[in-house]
């Protein structure tokens, strides 16, 4: 059985171009900037549950990059735009 975590609402100062630096770096992992912060703490402190990478990938993630670059797999997929791309995903009905 997991143990509850308690959160606590924390109010932070700190000089605004910090701020929109630690948002920018957040939003680069997919993270609100006070996960970002948590998160930092925590793998500073060699204490983060969670497995990350650093954009490292694991190495089963690695092998797919590998036969994707060697054409194992890869379907025809439209990169030419955004909606190209998923319309050949089959996202979207063809026209």
């Amino acid at each position: 059985m997991e143990t509850a975590i308690n959160r606590v609402t924390t109010s932070l100062r700190m000089r605004s171009d910090i701020k929109a630096l630690g948002q920018k770096m957040a939003e680069k992992t997919h993270r609100s900037l006070c996960n970002y912060i948590e998160y930092l703490i925590l793998k500073d402190n060699n204490k983060y549950d969670y497995p990350y990478s650093d954009n490292i990938p694991n190495e089963e993630t690695a092998q797919v990059i590998r036969e994707t670059m060697q054409g194992i797999g890869v379907s025809d997929v439209d990169t030419s735009s955004r909606e190209a791309m998923l319309q050949s995903l089959g996202f979207y009905e063809e026209d």
